[in-house]
């Protein structure tokens, strides 16, 4: 069978955080049922799939969430663990701060794609040594990791430090995505960025807002 003709009509919806009220998820399935779809996936994205390649009629008006993109860079919906929602694990609440940086960041345009992951505590159920940005919750704040990845070659996120606040966990993501905006190419990872120029010149930079010296990009363009 070729690629094209597995293909089927998807529609992912952005949730953000990944919490929905549960009137609000099945008045969405509901409304995704009566417009045709089959299946649906929901561990990581909730992604909706139809037998048919085309968009069914009515699904302007069923599809009332943004669609998440999967194929551009920019800045990817936050991955959250369970967080005080769902679990009692948690060392300081993640669930405001996940939502916040969702609201605030997410589809920022970028060249390169840019994933931010929220754990409540030391277990990162949601991964953030793997993401380009993690947040993990301690009992003195919340730790920052940059630079991590999965995908064809993993790395593990760099330590840049502790804050005390989620407000100042919004700035130093913020600082990121500034950075990436002016430093990221096209298919490059932040990972192989920060080998290029140094830990510490970008902790430097985004932890202390230290200059940033005139950068290399070769070599930095690797999924």
């Amino acid at each position: 069978m070729s690629r094209s003709a597995r293909k089927r009509f998807k529609y992912s919806p952005f949730i953000s955080a990944g919490v929905i009220s549960v009137d609000d998820l099945l008045n969405l399935a509901q409304s995704m049922k009566d417009i045709g779809a089959k299946n649906v996936k929901l561990t990581g994205e909730t992604v909706f799939v139809w037998e048919g390649t085309q968009q069914p009629p009515g699904f302007e008006e069923a599809a009332i969430y943004q669609a998440n993109q999967f194929k551009f860079g920019g800045v990817r919906p936050v991955k959250m663990c369970s967080a005080e929602t769902f679990c009692e694990n948690n060392k300081l609440p993640v669930l405001d701060l996940a939502m916040n940086l969702d609201k605030l960041f997410h589809s920022t345009h970028l060249e390169m794609k840019l994933l931010i992951a929220v754990a409540g505590c030391r277990r990162s159920c949601s991964e953030p040594s793997t993401k380009d940005v993690g947040i993990i919750a301690h009992p003195e704040g919340y730790q920052i990791l940059a630079g991590g990845a999965a995908g064809f070659k993993p790395m593990i996120g760099r330590d840049l430090g502790m804050v005390r606040t989620q407000e100042e966990v919004v700035d130093v993501v913020g600082r990121i995505v500034e950075f990436c905006k002016t430093h990221g190419r096209r298919s490059a990872r932040l990972g192989r960025i920060i080998e290029k120029i140094g830990l510490e010149v970008f902790r430097a930079h985004i932890m202390d807002g230290a200059p940033m010296p005139e950068m290399v990009h070769e070599d930095a363009n690797e999924e």
